[in-house]
């Protein structure tokens, strides 16, 4: 007879690797001025978490406009067209998920 211990299997999902040599993307100073981009993944109350971020920052800073886009699916990354249309209009981007 084989023990249970025997079989047993256990997986670790943290991640192991070294992380070295990255950096964190430039600032921009602050948002004062600039346009805010909001991607949701059209996860369930996705948009609603973005508009109380939003409207958090609005808070703090006077913002030029707000971007709004939604991918249509979280099972599928941004189509390309949506992420070059952001990247232009935006000086910064949050993209959100939610349910």
């Amino acid at each position: 007879m084989v023990r249970l211990a025997e079989k047993l299997v256990t997986l670790d999902p943290r991640d192991e690797a070294r992380h070295t040599g990255e950096a964190m993307a430039a600032r921009s100073g602050g948002l004062d001025g600039k346009v805010l981009g909001l991607l949701s993944n059209n996860k369930p109350n996705s948009e609603t978490l973005l508009s109380m971020v939003a409207d958090l920052i609005k808070d703090t800073y006077e913002l030029k406009a707000v971007v709004e886009a939604n991918k249509g699916t979280h099972r599928i990354p941004a189509p390309a067209e949506i992420i070059d249309d952001l990247a232009e209009r935006c000086d910064v981007v949050i993209v959100a998920t939610a349910e």
